[in-house]
């Protein structure tokens, strides 16, 4: 910690020191990659000298610094960039550890410098001796890719550690966070415009984009225009993800991985491209999903503010407000109709689209309990549809489907059943570092919602009717348009006659009390041996409840 003034002017002069270098540093590499490739000079433009000036300080000593860098930036080794950004993130680290006051002053300022970088379409932020685009020399073309997707990510690596991932809002840094979030499509672009990065540091850079949008959304989610760019960033940068079908990847839960889905030793290349695909995928699906219903269900939040622009939203209600609202339910329900109805054979059922959608997150469990979390609000998807104009709700069909296969009730209940009934796994759970308290607020919501739904926690024969009643108005709306088109395609069958597990729902039912009260003994034990990491109080009188359900039932 620096309590004192002036250490903290010290520490502040710096910080604005590396920013300087690193503005001085990338705009001489452009210049010199500009001009080089068309006068075969080198020359540097006055752009840092604003940035030197813009500083906290009245010293001189950091303009007189980036004069004599100014002078030496031809000469600079091509990692610099890369050194300076990993300082920063570095710097933001002890600052994060000893829980100084100066995170946040650090945390203005880099947003501040960061929306000052150049993000031209032609633009590289590698320093050193860039490689001219046209030269003939494929190898140090290939290296000076390799170096830039060093740089850049970072460069991303840092921005992802300015926001601290949290389910909640900072009010006392909203701003800040909504003048990073409009970086981020001149970022993606950018990064998208450089087609001969190696694919691993595309899927690296991605991965990190994505979860800067992820860590920025409970932050920026109160405007409903931010929630709509972030999808349409999805829908322009992350299309692959987003809709790749989730039952083409094979599920080995006993090769998931523990650190980096895109750093893992031991594995062939083709192993782990597809671990780094799925990641990719969790997490636009993810962000997907969750921006989704917040638009969908914005018509119920009165905190909700909307400034879109009259040609941000389809225009199917008669305010801002239910521009989005519709907006959202649109997108989900095209989605849910190309990645999960159309992709699909006949013989998969909706307990199989619920089965696979499980098994992609469970390989990640911090994933899995964000996206189980998530889930729980997939009735208001239906709610909301309900009170829209009639004329609208036709085209809204796959929502409606989304809405009811992806109920809590039974989304539950299938979840237990990939655990195979194991109340010791959801023990671990439980006590978890990274996942405990997620954990416990899902466990705590479900056994509220089996509380009020028992009989479809019982038998989910109340859902397998209103899927099919769903599915014979997409079928007939199918239909419709295939006699003007002349396909001859046929509507997905999604009964529940074929699925996988032959157990009676009785057997299923069954198997979840046996787990839950397990859990429920166990929870008891540890308790009264002081042997549970917090106080487990809540969760046993929502399972004390359970029991009482069951004892009647």
């Amino acid at each position: 910690m620096l309590p004192h003034p002036f250490q903290e002017a010290v520490w502040i002069q710096f910080v604005e020191l590396v920013w300087a270098a690193i503005h001085t540093v990338s705009t001489c590499a452009h210049n010199h990659s500009t001009i080089n490739a068309t006068k075969g000079s080198v020359g540097c433009s006055s752009a840092a000298e604003s940035i030197s000036q813009d500083t906290t300080t009245e010293s001189t000593s950091i303009t007189s610094f980036i004069a004599v860098l100014k002078l030496r930036c031809v000469n600079t080794n091509r990692q610099i960039m890369t050194c300076l950004f990993r300082v920063l993130h570095i710097i933001l680290k002890l600052l994060k550890l000893n829980d100084s006051e100066l995170k946040d002053d650090f945390i203005c300022l880099s947003i501040h410098h960061i929306q000052k970088l150049h993000w031209d379409p032609g633009y590289r932020l590698n320093a050193g001796k860039v490689v001219s685009i046209v030269t003939d020399d494929r190898h140090s073309l290939t290296k000076d890719s390799a170096q830039f997707g060093i740089v850049s990510g970072s460069l991303l690596q840092l921005l992802c550690s300015l926001v601290e991932q949290s389910d909640t809002e900072d009010t006392d840094l909203r701003d800040i966070f909504v003048e990073l979030a409009d970086v981020i499509p001149r970022l993606a672009t950018f990064l998208q415009e450089q087609q001969d990065i190696p694919k691993s540091l595309s899927q690296y850079s991605k991965h990190k984009i994505l979860m800067l949008m992820i860590r920025l959304k409970p932050h920026i989610q109160q405007n409903c225009s931010h929630v709509v760019c972030l999808l349409k960033l999805l829908q322009r940068h992350f299309q692959s993800p987003l809709h790749e079908p989730m039952f083409q990847h094979s599920t080995k839960l006993e090769n998931c991985l523990e650190g980096s889905p895109f750093l893992l030793s031991g594995v062939g290349l083709g192993e782990l491209q597809d671990k780094s695909t799925r990641h990719l995928q969790r997490q636009a699906m993810y962000l997907f999903l969750s921006c989704s219903i917040v638009l969908a269900c914005s018509g119920n939040d009165s905190r909700l503010k909307c400034s879109c622009k009259r040609d941000q939203c389809c225009h199917k209600g008669e305010g801002c407000t239910d521009n989005c609202n519709y907006f959202g339910l649109s997108e989900i329900s095209v989605w849910f109709q190309r990645c999960c109805l159309d992709k699909i054979l006949d013989s998969k059922s909706s307990t199989d689209i619920v089965l696979c959608f499980l098994q992609l997150y469970m390989e990640e469990d911090d994933m899995l309990f964000i996206i189980l979390l998530q889930l729980l609000d997939a009735p208001l998807i239906s709610l909301a549809i309900d009170k829209m104009e009639t004329k609208w709700t036709s085209e809204l069909i796959g929502a409606k489907l989304f809405s009811v296969v992806f109920d809590p009730v039974r989304i539950f209940h299938q979840w237990l059943s990939l655990l195979h009934y194991d109340h010791l796994v959801l023990v671990d759970y439980l006590i978890s570092k990274d996942v405990g308290v997620h954990c416990a607020q899902y466990l705590l919501r479900c056994l509220r919602l089996v509380s009020g739904c028992w009989d479809a926690f019982v038998d989910d024969s109340v859902y397998e009717a209103q899927i099919q009643k769903f599915n014979c108005k997409r079928q007939r709306t199918l239909k419709n348009i295939n006699s003007l088109t002349g396909s001859s395609m046929e509507g997905t069958k999604l009964g529940s006659s074929h699925d996988k597990e032959n157990k009676s729902k009785e057997q299923l039912f069954l198997s979840a009390k046996v787990c839950l009260l397990s859990l429920k003994r166990t929870l008891e034990d540890l308790h009264k041996k002081d042997l549970f990491p917090y106080n487990p109080k809540p969760l046993l009188k929502s399972l004390s409840r359970f029991e009482e359900l069951c004892v009647q039932y």
